[in-house]
């Protein structure tokens, strides 16, 4: 290797090496926002909406590929710490008894004590009609099969409120909704192809999430 090579090849390595050391500095200076996160108002007469599932799960992985920076804590840690004030017999019926709720001195104490600075509460869900159509289905001497279309119109509504934890305000709304329809053409056999409207709603949902908490830690330097 020849002198001046070398010399390219050892300026190469530094600059290499100093763009991984800045971005190293960045990644540990950057504040993560610790943020939790539940589902309500609640269904009372439904048990099982007091865990959102499949929309918890779809909201913390699209809020973390919009911002990273954005810690969430999951609901279950969320009512565990809060128990037995949010659970579906005792959660507030009202936006005033959830914001009371939350200017409780013993509630911002167990908050706190976890670092959170936000809490999203979400809700919604998916509706579906009954089927139209029809797919009839037989066996015969030359065999069976299927032969129809159906199809059903789905929509789904979701909601969030972020919540400032250190007043105990709402500091920003945001709504998405997605429409599709299920379709299943069967000719020998029936091939369904969903709308997946819950996961078009969710990841819009949650893209907005991350942009408002984001835009709220900026325009509140002084609570970080």
């Amino acid at each position: 290797m020849t002198t001046g090579k070398f010399a390219n090849f050892i300026a190469g390595a530094v600059l290499v090496s100093w763009c991984l050391f800045q971005a190293d500095v960045r990644a540990q200076t950057t504040q993560s926002i610790q943020v939790g996160l539940v589902s309500w108002p609640l269904d009372k007469t439904h048990s099982s909406s007091a865990l959102g599932g499949d929309i918890e799960e779809c909201l913390v992985s699209r809020i973390h590929d919009v911002a990273p920076e954005i810690v969430l804590i999951p609901q279950r840690a969320i009512r565990d710490a809060l128990f037995p004030l949010l659970e579906p017999a005792t959660a507030p019926e009202t936006e005033e008894e959830f914001a009371a709720l939350l200017s409780r001195k013993e509630v911002r104490r167990r908050l706190s004590s976890r670092g959170l600075r936000y809490l999203v509460a979400f809700a919604g869900g998916t509706m579906r009609p009954d089927w139209k159509g029809g797919i009839l289905c037989g066996a015969g001497y030359g065999g069976g099969g299927c032969l129809g279309f159906a199809w059903q119109d789905e929509t789904t509504a979701l909601s969030a409120t972020v919540w400032s934890l250190a007043d105990a305000n709402v500091a920003q709304r945001e709504d998405a909704k997605a429409e599709g329809t299920s379709v299943v053409p069967a000719f020998l056999l029936p091939v369904p192809i969903l709308a997946h409207t819950r996961q078009s709603a969710c990841n819009e949902l949650g893209s907005r999430v991350a942009l408002a908490i984001r835009k709220a830690v900026s325009e509140n330097p002084a609570r970080q």
